[in-house]
């Protein structure tokens, strides 16, 4: 019995270490920046769209490189959250009103810190062979509208971000200089030999780069029966995930309670998204023990992401300290609210409209699920009667807004409210 438990143990990855000291290791001081409390916030909404979009492709993808990054960005990322506790510090000395005011704000960054422990889990297994095999992320390249890429800098020396950007309609998610990572590079940066590029867009259009410049298309392969349906919610889950980073950071100035019941149903709809997929993987005739291991890995650290940006999005501060708040986060003048469709809406369409009034449409709810939007399902969602849509738009133009969605909608819910200026 012994020799058999030695040989099914024989196909998992040995354990690493140092690599796992790496992993939970803080490595270096903090020290204080002069940034203010906008700027720390605005990289932080990067930095975690960076690692949400990076430490998926690496784990399913294996691209180890990507993964070593993950676990270092730890310092980048924590250094930038410590600078808002500096500031909260700083703010409040011993004024116990300015304590409760600023709590949001180290409420947030211990989500933060629960976010990156979560992809940096993902990235440690990665680089211990603990990821989902081949044949899955090619499953999934084949299902997915979007895909990522990486390209060798000597294929677009010389070209900028925003001609790559304009030019084939890809996203840049970062740049890899010798040792040093640009995250989400400026339109101006100008691409150098030697550079390594990843980029993420609709799946023709990062071929149709590929194929400009020589290189290799990216091609999935069709799933077979089960796992189809698997690694489509797994894809719409990294969707949600999106959708509440950017939540999070409209939260944290908003800091409107009506926000509260909304975030809530989206996490319990994620929630029991996990587990019905969780139930798919166990009882999957088409996938071995350690692909099943991985993938229920991958969700349930998705599911610890979602945890905790509903943690850093619930507990708003209470009307007594929002103006202290308001005077270290600065206030953006936007609002959150969900309209109820009356009639059938194509979703793109409607996009273009509001584009014009500066609203965008996060997400849309359709029979109780929540479907995250972004630039590469657009194209192929519409809302039928009775669907919910959440927009975003600026105070400055509401009535407008209302107005313009008389035509679409008979019934409307503030989720967001009026934030006040920063002093």
């Amino acid at each position: 019995m012994k020799e058999v438990w030695k040989s099914r143990m024989s196909r998992w990855p040995s354990k690493d270490e140092d690599l796992h000291k790496r992993l939970h290791l803080k490595h270096e001081p903090v020290r204080y920046e002069p940034i203010t409390v906008t700027d720390a916030l605005h990289a932080l909404n990067l930095y975690l769209k960076t690692i949400i979009e990076l430490g998926t492709y690496s784990y399913l993808s294996g691209e180890e490189t990507v993964a070593r990054h993950i676990i270092e960005l730890e310092n980048t990322i924590d250094n930038t959250a410590y600078q808002l506790l500096i500031h909260a510090s700083l703010t409040v000395g011993h004024n116990i009103s300015k304590a409760m005011g600023s709590l949001p704000l180290y409420i947030y960054v211990l989500g933060v810190d629960k976010i990156t422990d979560a992809f940096k889990d993902l990235a440690f297994l990665t680089l211990m062979g603990y990821r989902p095999s081949n044949e899955l992320y090619r499953y999934y390249v084949f299902l997915s509208d979007v895909i990522r890429a990486k390209v060798p800098g000597n294929k677009l020396a010389g070209k900028t971000m925003g001609w790559i950007q304009e030019e084939y309609a890809v996203e840049p998610i970062a740049i890899l200089r010798k040792s040093a990572w640009i995250l989400i590079p400026d339109e101006n940066e100008v691409v150098r030999p030697g550079d390594v590029v990843y980029f993420s867009g609709v799946k023709e259009n990062v071929n149709d780069l590929l194929k400009s410049i020589g290189l290799e298309e990216i091609t999935g392969m069709e799933p077979p029966p089960g796992i189809e349906t698997i690694m489509g919610h797994i894809d719409s889950m990294i969707d949600i995930i999106n959708l509440l980073n950017d939540l999070a950071h409209y939260q944290l100035k908003a800091q409107d309670p009506e926000m509260i019941e909304e975030v809530m149903e989206i996490e319990i709809f994620f929630d029991k998204l996990r587990l019905k997929v969780s139930e798919m993987i166990m009882d999957s005739n088409n996938l071995d023990s350690k692909d099943k291991f991985s993938l229920l890995t991958l969700v349930t650290r998705l599911e610890d992401v979602t945890d905790a940006f509903a943690y850093a999005l619930t507990l708003p501060a209470k009307d007594e300290y929002k103006e202290v708040l308001s005077r270290m986060v600065e206030g953006s003048g936007e609002k959150v609210r969900l309209f109820y469709v009356a009639s059938k809406v194509n979703i793109a369409k409607l996009a273009d409209e509001l584009e014009e009034l500066g609203a965008t449409v996060l997400a849309v709810k359709k029979q109780g699920d929540w479907i995250a939007i972004t630039p590469y399902n657009i194209g192929k969602l519409v809302a039928e009667p009775g669907d919910a849509l959440l927009i975003m738009y600026p105070i400055v133009l509401e009535e407008d807004l209302m107005d313009f969605m008389k035509r679409y909608s008979t019934e409307s819910e503030e989720v967001g409210g009026e934030e006040e200026e920063e002093e």
